[in-house]
């Protein structure tokens, strides 16, 4: 294949992703540019090529190419070495998404510095922080710093009865407890060695007695600039908390005119655009790090106001596959692979 035509490696994790994930992003191709798709250990470095699959005539074939003009970088849990030996070679600016994996502490830490009121108290996990951030605030979320799909997040609320109960997914309590000790004990249990934050609870707005989110896609553009390609709602099942198992995605505008008269719902739509487009830049300045893409969680509190959950450094594709816009999602990244290309 020729590089001069504009070549672009989609680096994933393993072998078994190389073909779903190019084909999604080859039936979104508005760019002339060449797409292959490849692993670390694809990488031959003695050599200098690359071991990929492509697709030509409907076919779909393993070849050899050389390093490509711009990598992007879907691996999760990755070694960054990788990236910056692919670096050395190609430019440290042809390569996006160098880390995918990000520090829920760390991220809180970088974005309170100029969102501080949009972020709930949020401090690493010691047996004393929980039991003053429970008194302070009643109810709280212990979640994993390096945590993905609502994995190992636990909810604990102290009951009017003075009971705490914790919960996984759901509200119902998975262990209910009836003091400090036995809270504290439980806690440790569940955590073990894995290091973890401990965040407010925030008050959640409902719909329709259900938990919904608030999830912006923020990617760079053809321009290079970071912009909002989709913004969703993930509504959890009725009795849970956890959004990532859920029932339904619509686009959040949807979801916010259910509740809000249609003045309320595009102030409330503006503020999530300028909250996430600054957060993805603050993330970005303080990582030191291309990105080239990720996405900020929200929710609103029963007053309305909006609050950052977390950020994700690798989002996931598959949430927008059945709403409207779809494409953009896999359009974005190549044409700012392109973007980059062009430099």
């Amino acid at each position: 294949m020729d590089k001069g035509s504009g070549l672009v490696g989609i680096m994933v994790a393993n072998q078994y992703e190389r073909k779903y994930a190019l084909q999604k992003y080859l039936n979104c191709n508005t760019t002339n540019m060449k797409l292959f798709c490849f692993t670390p250990a694809d990488i031959d470095w003695k050599r200098n090529c690359i071991t990929g699959i492509n697709r030509i005539n409907r076919k779909w074939l393993l070849s050899k190419f050389p390093f490509p003009d711009v990598v992007y970088n879907r691996c999760y849990r990755f070694n960054p070495q990788i990236i910056e030996r692919l670096g050395t070679i190609i430019g440290s600016n042809k390569c996006f998404n160098h880390i995918n994996q990000f520090n829920k502490h760390e991220i809180h830490i970088y974005l309170s510095q100029w969102l501080a009121q949009y972020l709930p108290e949020t401090i690493l996990y010691d047996r004393e922080n929980v039991l003053r951030l429970l008194d302070a605030h009643k109810v709280l979320y212990v979640k994993p710093c390096f945590g993905n799909k609502g994995k190992s997040v636990y909810r604990v609320e102290v009951k009017d009865s003075k009971e705490i109960h914790i919960g996984e997914h759901h509200f119902l309590p998975k262990i209910i407890v009836e003091d400090s000790l036995q809270l504290q004990l439980s806690i440790d249990k569940l955590v073990g060695s894995t290091p973890y934050i401990i965040q407010k609870g925030v008050d959640i707005q409902q719909l329709n007695d259900q938990v919904f989110d608030i999830r912006v896609l923020a990617q760079k553009n053809k321009r290079g600039q970071w912009s909002a390609t989709n913004v969703v709602s993930r509504l959890a099942h009725k009795g849970c908390f956890n959004t990532s198992m859920c029932e339904k995605v619509c686009l959040s505008e949807k979801a916010l005119k259910q509740l809000y008269p249609p003045d309320k719902v595009d102030a409330i739509i503006r503020s999530i655009y300028d909250i996430s487009l600054r957060a993805a830049e603050i993330i970005e300045m303080g990582t030191h790090c291309h990105l080239g893409e990720l996405s900020v969680d929200l929710v609103l509190d029963s007053a309305g106001f909006l609050w950052i959950i977390e950020v994700n450094g690798k989002p996931q594709k598959e949430l927008y596959d059945e709403i409207d816009k779809r494409d953009s999602v896999y359009k974005r990244p190549l044409e700012y692979a392109h973007f980059l290309q062009k430099k």
